[in-house]
């Protein structure tokens, strides 16, 4: 994949069309479109860090109530039977079929928003800047715009004689303008903000 045609498109597992994209050979164009979202921003390639990282991201909330809807289940067909009329079966039939269906929805759901995310986090204060859906839209395009995005990172790296302070002020600056446009929360931007300042001499 050449830097001119380094782009990627791919849905991620919330639901949203991302594509991001190299302009200029320095600048990542970075868009998201969803039911309800829509956002447009840009990322300066040497306030990123030159590898990006795997990690897991496992929706627990789904989890939890999947555990909690099938306890909560045994809890009734424990319980109720000494409180129902003669046709307690009917009853205690409705409540395993309900408590086994709201089980493997919170199942499925928490299947369906697991995912192995690869990461591009800013330089120093690491922030996470770019989330991807590792394998999509294909393994084969995934893994190569990966590549090529770190091996494009650390080539303008070691072109660029920039020196550690001014570095730290452009990744400032850039946190600050994510923060502004709601990319980023004001609580993270603060606390990499803290974390900039300290590495400055």
């Amino acid at each position: 994949m050449s830097e001119n045609e380094l782009v990627l498109k791919q849905r991620n597992a919330l639901g949203l069309d991302l594509q991001i994209k190299l302009i200029d050979g320095r600048e990542l164009q970075v868009s998201s479109k969803g039911n309800k979202i829509e956002q447009s921003y840009s990322i300066d390639i040497l306030s990123l860090q030159d590898k990006s990282k795997k990690s897991i991201y496992i929706a627990w909330k789904w989890l939890i109530s999947a555990i909690c809807f099938f306890l909560f289940m045994l809890l009734l067909l424990k319980v109720m039977p000494g409180y129902l009329p003669e046709n307690k079966n009917l009853y205690l039939a409705i409540i395993l079929f309900t408590g086994v269906i709201g089980s493997l929805l919170c199942l499925f759901q928490f299947w369906k928003h697991t995912s192995i995310r690869q990461v591009f986090y800013s330089r120093n204060a690491r922030v996470p800047l770019i989330i991807l859906s590792v394998g999509k839209p294909s393994k084969k395009d995934f893994s190569s715009f990966v590549a090529a995005l770190e091996k494009r990172i650390e080539k303008f790296r070691n072109h660029m004689d920039v020196a550690e302070d001014k570095q730290l002020t452009g990744e400032m600056k850039m946190l600050r303008r994510l923060s502004d446009d709601d990319i980023i929360s004001k609580d993270v931007y603060e606390k990499a903000k803290t974390k900039l300042l300290s590495g400055f001499s």
